[in-house]
């Protein structure tokens, strides 16, 4: 090994290629589930690969487990592998619709039970599994993703791969094989669990003293933006430098104690509170972006745009965190939206595929995730099978086979025996994480 006061050059050495597969997924969160089972349904050889111990990403990290996005705000559209999740969960009362968006199809589910039943549809599905592994770097070889070096307890190891799908959330992958992004941030937030407020007290104190009630949670609020530091959200951190990722969890983790022991101090009912848990990972909502050979436009999903190489029929359209904004929609995600413009054998999905920023504001939602990882995965063991690059495989054929896995490509009616809904939902009016 070489140094330089700037520079360390690490030493050539060969890597033990521990698995060669038809399809490597990087990331377990919801678009990487969904690859990882749809890619191996159609009988190809799959591997889905996480750096933590657990599946779910920010599902069972962050603990967003609302399903948003199944519909177009009046009735369902979302079919395939997100119906699958919900009908599965359900069974084991795991899965509940959410409140005022029945109709619609969106649903939450128990993380914990999340966790479970994902392992079990990776391990019926024939997929494999290799947890507390770093996805590293891509191989590349004249421009083609080969497969994925990786780091983990068992030292720098490599896997070969006919195609890889970057389910990295933030197009590590994609990025690190030498494809252009665009890299815009949006807000952070650290979740925890508080426990033992005597809600009665403080109650009790904010009737009779509603002043000083109000003073004292001013000030408590006063430097997280007038809201409680469990619930606020950061802004302009730039998630893929780990310095700005790491100032922001100690920034947040702080603010919640420094919060909860003014409370403690100076709040009726606040005096036994304590800390139970935070959430294990940060809840992040976007970063990278590929540009891929279509990026999808929020005018697009406005105009309910249709393409011919269509993955998904979709109908969210989130403003801010105004879900459906506004109902009735149904556009298409377009497979090119997956495609990286300048590399082989390599796929996106998730919420770095091809958009832009208030279009992917949309995609970033479980269903849509859900949506691009189903359609990744069976595109890549199309083209796997077929011996192809994902972006000579014939659409036809791919649309035919996403089909055949209960992908909805084409606008459907409302389902027999419901009404279709006029006045639309009143969850236009609930927040989204």
């Amino acid at each position: 090994m070489t140094m330089t006061e700037n520079f360390i050059t690490e030493p050539e050495r060969r890597l033990p290629v521990i698995r060669s597969v038809d399809v490597l997924v990087a990331g377990a969160g919801p678009a990487g589930l969904a690859a990882g089972v749809s890619a191996a349904r159609l009988g190809a050889r799959t591997l889905v690969l996480d750096r933590f111990g657990y599946v779910g990403g920010m599902m069972t990290g962050a603990y967003v487990v609302k399903v948003f996005g199944m519909g177009d705000g009046h009735r369902p559209l979302v079919r395939g592998f997100a119906r699958e999740v919900r009908e599965r969960l359900a069974a084991l009362h795991a899965a509940m619709p959410l409140p005022n968006l029945q109709h619609n199809g969106d649903y939450e589910v128990d993380p914990e039970a999340f966790k479970w039943q994902m392992l079990e549809m990776l391990e019926e599905s024939g997929a494999e599994i290799l947890l507390h592994t770093m996805a590293c770097a891509p191989i590349l070889e004249d421009s083609r993703v080969r497969g994925v070096i990786i780091e983990s307890k068992s030292g720098r190891q490599a896997i070969r791969a006919g195609v890889t799908i970057d389910c990295t959330a933030d197009a590590d992958l994609a990025f690190r094989a030498g494809c252009l992004c665009d890299n815009e941030t949006h807000d952070v937030s650290l979740g925890a669990l508080i426990e033992g407020v005597d809600s009665a007290a403080a109650s009790a104190f904010e009737k009779e003293h509603p002043e000083e009630y109000r003073r004292i949670m001013d000030e408590a609020l006063r430097p997280y933006g007038g809201r409680l530091p469990w619930r606020q959200w950061l802004k302009n951190v730039d998630i893929t430098n780990a310095e700005a990722l790491s100032r922001a969890e100690c920034r947040l983790r702080r603010d919640i104690f420094r919060c909860l022991f003014f409370l403690r101090k100076n709040l009726p009912g606040w005096q036994n509170a304590r800390v139970k848990s935070t959430w294990p990972q940060l809840g992040v909502r976007q970063s990278r972006r590929i540009r891929g050979e279509y990026t999808l436009t929020d005018q697009d999903l406005l105009e309910s745009r249709h393409f011919d190489d269509a993955v998904a029929r979709l109908g969210i359209r989130m403003v801010g965190y105004k879900l459906y904004q506004p109902a009735g929609l149904n556009y298409d995600v377009p497979y090119r939206c997956l495609l990286p413009r300048d590399v082989e054998g390599l796929l996106v999905a998730g919420r770095c595929v091809s958009a832009d920023y208030p279009a992917e504001n949309s995609l970033r939602l479980l269903a849509p995730c859900f949506a691009t990882g189903q359609a990744a995965g069976v595109a890549a063991a199309l083209a796997a099978q077929h011996s192809v690059t994902p972006r000579r495989l014939d659409r036809v054929r791919l649309r035919e086979a996403l089909r055949r896995q209960d992908v909805n490509l084409e606008d459907v009616g409302t389902p027999p025996g419901e009404p279709e809904r006029t006045d639309g939902p009143s969850a236009m009016e609930e927040d989204a994480g």
